[in-house]
């Protein structure tokens, strides 16, 4: 079985730096990922034999990619990539195992660094499981690396800058925007010019975001939240209304908007499945992404040798994510005695403030738009939770009358969790749910168990298990 002084899973903003800063200090380093090529979401590259019909669609963030991507190259002989690698399980004695080409494998390591990233948060609502809503990210994909809009008449619902993203690139490709609406309002004027100042590269990007949005006339509504999706085989309108500081509807301002494509944005939720395997202490922290890794300064967690670093450790960026992925690789180095202790000590100062600088930030657009209670009150007795078993709140609702005390006993009693996403899309959502429902106080606050593998795997590639992975050569 091969043996690594450091793996990387996840070939992200924070992983590719990562590996970078290690592999200065000529660390050999496996670097796996799931995608064809490193880059991750908002880095993502295109497949061989693709390009973008519209180069303005891929923006800034990936113009600052390109330099992430270089910095990788100048280091490539210490990196061997392993592209389409599913890590689908940790076990003990640092021993991983994962998925490439139609086989299963395993490595072992001595240091691990996870950048995992986070996946969009799901929000219940009726008729959010009619075709023609999807997430804002899924319609991101679409618009950014094709060119192709995910509807005619659409309406962006949530909160948060990755809706201005979205609405600037779908204008570059002549979609029609009904309106956007943004849960949250500005909030008092102090704290946030505290925030940010000096975050100028932030600043630019929201002020031609904004905008581009003004130009093209879209109806910009603050402190509005979409009610629910009707409509027979399709979407065909939206019911949206005013909220409160709460997030909770004011009826008397409720409207109906014809609309045949939704596209919800409330934020991310940090992927924490690895962590959990790894035996990782969590914390539950609204403002990051609900459960996270406790992390030291060096973000090392508290299962020794293990990193975690990213939007898997708290939702803050890309910016964020490379400074805390550098901090990680310099961190391993320093432990492999690659780095001296006073030059660690001035690599880290330096990354760290950076970081300081940037969470700070951060912070102010977070509470901005952390979820409120309202939002999680918008589900009915009807409204499917679980997507891929089908169960309903009402159904949940019966669960806890019969005494399940916390989620992974309602999850036993009605299946909720065991589909084909492994809670992913239910598991962040039952939990506010339960949360802020009167029948559930003085219940116990936790998230779903988790157990490999952590994504689907086919028993016949179990059956060809190999220690002989596939390095890839693309990048």
């Amino acid at each position: 079985m091969r043996e690594a002084d450091l793996v990387i899973v996840g070939a992200g903003p924070g992983g590719l730096a990562a590996a970078i800063e290690a592999a200065k200090y000529g660390i050999d380093i496996i670097l796996m990922d799931e995608n064809p090529k490193v880059g991750g979401q908002i880095y993502r590259q295109f497949n061989p034999g693709l390009r973008a019909a519209n180069q303005k669609l891929l923006g800034r963030d990936f113009k600052r990619g390109q330099k992430l991507l270089k910095e990788l190259e100048e280091q490539q002989k210490h990196i061997e990539f392993l592209n389409e690698a599913l890590v689908w399980g940790l076990f003990n004695k640092h021993l991983l195992s994962y998925q490439q080409q139609q086989t299963s494998a395993s490595l072992k390591y001595k240091n691990l660094i996870l950048a995992i990233g986070a996946y969009e948060r799901p929000v219940p609502f009726p008729g959010w499981t009619l075709p023609g809503v999807l997430t804002a990210g899924g319609a991101q994909t679409l618009v950014k690396t094709q060119g192709v809009l995910p509807g005619e008449n659409i309406l962006l619902a949530g909160t948060g800058p990755l809706q201005l993203v979205l609405a600037e690139q779908m204008i570059k490709v002549g979609g029609k925007i009904e309106a956007i609406l943004e849960a949250s309002d500005l909030g008092p004027w102090l704290p946030l010019m505290k925030g940010l100042w000096g975050q100028w590269e932030y600043l630019a990007d929201g002020w031609c975001y904004w905008r581009n949005i003004k130009r093209a006339g879209i109806p910009l509504m603050r402190r509005h939240i979409i009610l629910e999706a009707q409509g027979g085989e399709k979407v065909e309108e939206a019911v949206i209304a005013r909220v409160d500081r709460d997030w909770r509807p004011m009826l008397s301002t409720r409207q109906t908007l014809k609309v045949d494509t939704i596209c919800l944005g409330f934020g991310f939720v940090s992927s924490t499945e690895l962590t959990r395997l790894a035996k990782c202490e969590h914390l539950y922290d609204p403002l990051l992404g609900g459960w996270i890794p406790w992390r030291r300064e060096t973000m090392e967690t508290s299962t020794s040798g293990v990193y975690s670093v990213g939007d898997c450790a708290g939702v803050a960026g890309s910016l964020v994510a490379i400074e805390e992925g550098r901090i990680a690789g310099l961190s391993v180095a320093h432990a492999l005695g690659c780095l001296s202790d006073n030059h660690a000590r001035k690599q880290l100062y330096k990354h760290r403030k950076r970081l300081e600088k940037l969470s700070r930030f951060r912070r102010v657009l977070d509470e901005i738009s952390k979820p409120r209670a309202g939002l999680y009150e918008l589900a009915d007795d009807d409204t499917v939770i679980c997507r891929c078993e089908e169960i309903n709140l009402g159904e949940v609702k019966q669960a806890i009358k019969a005494g399940a005390l916390d989620i992974n006993e309602i999850k036993r009693t009605t299946r909720i969790g065991m589909g084909r996403c492994q809670g992913r899309m239910c598991g962040p959502a039952i939990s506010e749910l339960l949360a802020g429902q009167p029948f559930f106080k003085g219940l116990v606050q936790s998230h779903l168990s988790v157990r490999p593998p952590i994504k689907p795997v086919s028993l016949a590639n179990l059956a060809t298990y190999s220690d002989k992975p596939h390095p890839s050569t693309q990048n």
